[in-house]
């Protein structure tokens, strides 16, 4: 499930906002940018009756509270939301520094000031990425205990995991043990290895679209920031650093790694199956290829067809048939969770996965026979097909060989019959 999809699936936000027009245009704003159930509640008293209502088994993900409510200040209202665990955004229409400061300070995750109808736009934007934060992982690197815990402090605000090191060769045996730290906040000067030294060693494994490094420091010299960036940095901050700066970069760094993610997977996915597509199987197949079968195993690849597929869509329309395409592609991602599976266009498919060539002629039968088997529910119809595979067992071959010979296999099941599994003689 998408992070898109689980949050307006599962998210939900308390709306506290004692004036209804504006009650209403949050909530309207809120669900349409986020998809998300939104209970909204005018004063204080009916926002605890609905986070009694959801009790503990279904809490509110975060609350939007006007700081100003008829029943109740600021700090009642925050005391109230933290005795829940509720994270709360604190909204109100005219800046003062004292309550920003004062609300920070007690742990709110944000101050936003109502001044313009967009505001609830960014508070959107705010929600959706706390909820992306979770299962993030960050490492504050700094020699000083007190420097570390108030930066964990903030960053687990934001939702994120944090790791802790007090330098940087202890950052590395951290990063070890937790692979999948996206985000690395590092201290300049520090005992054993520093900063510098930290960045420099992490960038040889780690580029910049999978790993962010902000590098921090309380020194007046100009030049730390420009040799941080050189070495590899995404970001640089000055100490001292307030908590809305801190947040704003490492979140701004997070969401920069999500968009290139997310341009990677469409650039190497298959927007109707989720499978890989033809561009990436074919770029990965070599890899696989030369990588060493040991034990009596051979990399099997597999070329699909489905049978008479031309049909489907004339009969039943296009619709159809991407619902049968598919079926076929769930299954296949069942049956070969440990291979690379792949739609290579229209109706074909491929895979390839290194095991023994009995398994290999087991495991592909069993998937023909399962889509047999099981047929697809469309628009009220049960639609069957069947599909014709060609498996080559031959081992030591480059991938392009590989590929054209269980192409050819493939040619030989639909030429004889379809519906059947044509194999190379195993070694």
């Amino acid at each position: 499930m998408s992070a898109a999809h689980e949050l307006a699936s599962r998210c939900a936000v308390l709306l506290i906002e004692d004036q209804a027009l504006v009650r209403d245009l949050a909530a309207q704003t809120l669900r349409m940018r986020l998809g998300c159930t939104v209970e909204a509640a005018g004063t204080l008293a009916e926002a605890r009756k609905l986070i009694d209502a959801r009790g503990a088994d279904a809490p509110f993900f975060v609350a939007v509270a006007d700081l100003h409510l008829p029943d109740a200040d600021a700090g009642k209202i925050l005391s109230t939301l933290t005795a829940a665990d509720i994270p709360a955004i604190g909204v109100t229409a005219s800046f003062d520094k004292d309550l920003r400061e004062s609300m920070l300070l007690r742990g709110a995750v944000d101050y936003v000031i109502k001044d313009n109808t967009q505001v609830f736009r960014y508070v959107a934007d705010q929600i959706r990425r706390l909820w992306c934060n979770r299962g993030q992982a960050a490492l504050v690197v700094d020699d000083s205990a007190a420097a570390r815990q108030l930066v964990k402090n903030w960053l687990e605000r934001q939702q994120l995991t944090v790791y802790l090191a007090a330098d940087g060769q202890e950052a590395l045996e951290v990063f070890k043990e937790h692979p999948d730290i996206c985000l690395v906040v590092t201290d300049c000067h520090m005992p054993r290895m520093d900063g510098f030294g930290l960045v420099g060693q992490l960038r040889r494994k780690h580029d910049r679209e999978h790993l962010a490094i902000v590098g921090v420091s309380s020194s007046d010299d100009n030049s730390l920031s420009a040799r941080f960036l050189k070495l590899g940095a995404n970001d640089y901050l000055g100490k001292p650093f307030t908590y809305e700066e801190l947040c704003a970069r490492v979140n701004q760094n997070i969401a920069m790694l999500d968009s290139v993610a997310t341009l990677r997977e469409q650039a190497t996915r298959d927007a109707l199956t989720g499978l890989f597509n033809r561009r990436h199987f074919y770029d990965q197949a070599p890899l696989h290829a030369r990588s060493a079968a040991v034990n009596g195993q051979v990399h099997a690849t597999l070329m699909l067809d489905i049978d008479f597929f031309k049909k489907v869509n004339d009969t039943y329309g296009h619709p159809a048939g991407d619902a049968v395409i598919r079926h076929m592609a769930q299954l296949l991602a069942r049956h070969f969770n440990d291979g690379l599976v792949a739609r290579l266009g229209g109706e074909e498919f491929s895979v390839m996965l290194t095991t023994t060539p009995a398994e290999a002629k087991a495991r592909a039968e069993a998937f023909r026979q399962a889509l047999e088997e099981s047929p697809t529910a469309h628009d009220g119809r049960v639609l069957s097909c069947t599909c014709s595979v060609g498996l080559c067992l031959t081992p030591g071959l480059p991938a392009h060989e590989l590929l054209q010979r269980a192409d050819l296999l493939l040619y030989e099941a639909k030429s004889s019959g379809r519906n059947r599994v044509c194999a190379s003689d195993a070694p």
